[in-house]
């Protein structure tokens, strides 16, 4: 594949991608639990408002538009400058996505807490413990991450059995433009660079997957039965996607590295395979979040009424901005999202902390490992 074709290609995926984070962010006031909106605690009633509504059509729509001049104006810069340049463009313009996502989620917040005081919307403090005995799913262990150790053996097994075949000079960064600018000589570590950086992906998928095992489970004392459930599946299906999705991409980039280095395919060929397992990793998961909701909140979305008038919790104080859960008498070191499909953290716990700065560390180690050789 020539440069050309290759830059054309990974810029034709860029867009794409920007369009996927556009789709997952306007969907994020649909998708979130029943039982807030835009991060503000409200009952399950609240969404069928007209005005709550109005907030959410607005945010989409300014998300969307927003998306739609970036995505323009990268064209433009395509058509005018070339595919490099709209590349660029639009890799800026997808962290650009970020700041206007959150700024519109600030502003929807502020009229949600106005709303939730004009309507009265208050906390049901009858009902606050709440004991679930039916059987519900259960998520995948994690045993299953071993299937990173025979993946982390191939990368290593290839690197060894291809090393006579490595060139003395191996290319080991491109740059936008498709051209090699940086090389370094053909060593034995070299072997290890892709087993190392296929590894932290392994680690770090790993975690994602016990954080998902031990995250405080948002159990809805409204609706025990039914909001345990719903979150039970949620929790299964993101097991699920770990592990078919973690050794995918972890192997996909460690393998396509290694292949590289002992001369198989081109660094272009692997800057494509890197943004492919990208979108399709994207794609899986924005997938999920349309389907099951945040929490779960779309499995039981047919068959549940909206007939809550008043809030199953409310710990707003608790949430800083909306995204930020900053509760130092909670010992639940990962929660449930208020805006968006996840988890984040208890930043009031230390332990938080430690963990964020180790996965520093591993980050930081891998990109001075890469210096060095």
């Amino acid at each position: 594949m020539n440069t050309t074709t290759s830059v054309t290609i990974m810029t034709l995926i860029t867009f794409l991608l920007a369009a996927l984070v556009a789709i997952a962010m306007a969907a994020m006031p649909w998708v979130a639990d029943r039982r807030e909106c835009f991060g503000v605690s409200v009952p399950s009633s609240a969404h069928t408002d007209d005005q709550v509504r109005g907030l959410k059509r607005a945010y989409a729509a300014a998300v969307s538009m927003a998306a739609v001049i970036m995505i323009v104006i990268a064209a433009l810069m395509w058509w005018r400058r070339g595919a490099v340049s709209a590349m660029v463009i639009m890799t800026v313009a997808m962290l650009l996505q970020l700041p206007v996502g959150f700024a519109a989620q600030q502003i929807c917040r502020r009229h949600m807490l106005t709303l939730k005081h004009e309507h009265g919307w208050k906390t049901d403090s009858s009902r606050r413990t709440v004991l679930v005995g039916e059987r519900m799913p259960r998520p995948l262990g994690l045993t299953w991450e071993l299937l990173h150790v025979p993946a982390l053996a191939v990368t290593l097994v290839v690197g060894n059995l291809g090393y006579s075949d490595m060139p003395q000079r191996v290319p080991m960064h491109m740059n936008a433009a498709g051209e090699i600018d940086s090389w370094v000589d053909k060593s034995p570590i070299l072997i290890w660079y892709a087993v190392g950086l296929q590894l932290m992906l392994a680690v770090l998928m790993t975690v994602s997957h016990l954080v998902l095992l031990h995250a405080k489970k948002p159990i809805n004392p409204n609706r025990p039965v039914s909001s345990a459930y719903a979150y039970g599946v949620f929790l299964k299906v993101w097991s699920v996607y770990l592990i078919v999705a973690g050794p995918l991409v972890a192997m996909g980039i460690g393998l396509g590295l290694q292949l590289s280095m002992i001369g198989v395919v081109g660094l272009d060929m692997i800057g494509l395979i890197m943004m492919v397992v990208a979108v399709a990793a994207l794609a899986a998961a924005v997938m999920i979040g349309l389907i099951y909701g945040q929490n779960g909140s779309r499995v039981y979305a047919a068959s549940r009424a909206d007939d809550d008038r008043d809030a199953a919790s409310d710990d707003d104080r608790h949430w800083k901005a909306g995204v930020f859960y900053w509760n130092p008498d909670d010992p639940a070191v990962m929660v449930p999202k208020r805006f968006g499909v996840g988890w984040t953290c208890n930043f009031a716990r230390p332990l938080t902390w430690v963990i964020m700065l180790a996965l520093m560390a591993l980050c930081l180690g891998s990109i001075a490992f890469a210096v060095m050789i």
